[in-house]
């Protein structure tokens, strides 16, 4: 399970800021999981429930996750699009086959709280 590798990435960095913001303990945690990162939301839950019993975090603290879905930018039309399977990027409206991935690598903290 990646997930717990990438928990414990993401927690070296909350650590590492909330000594930088003097927070003694993160209560709150929001990340943004994009489609593309692979990054299942259940199992980032359960790597945080597990690495929440140690610091920088309040043994309540809560983990928000804000899911991105995969949005593509045609280069020849511009338009911009849901992509409806990760695999296949094609453009709806001029059947283009040259996209920007404009969302959904995301997996990056938004904002913590703490005291």
């Amino acid at each position: 399970m990646h997930e717990m590798a990438l928990m414990e990435s993401l927690v070296d960095v909350l650590a590492k800021e909330a000594k930088k913001h003097n927070i003694q303990q993160v209560k709150k945690v929001k990340l943004i999981v994009g489609q593309l990162s692979h990054a299942l939301p259940d199992a980032l839950q359960f790597a945080f429930s597990v690495l929440r019993q140690y610091p920088p975090f309040s043994s309540e603290a809560e983990l928000e996750i804000e899911e991105r879905e995969t949005r593509g930018r045609c280069q020849s039309c511009s338009a911009e699009f849901a992509v409806e399977d990760n695999y296949l990027f094609i453009c709806p409206q001029c059947g283009g086959l040259a996209v920007d991935i404009v969302q959904g690598r995301e997996l990056q903290i938004d904002y913590f709280e703490g005291d």
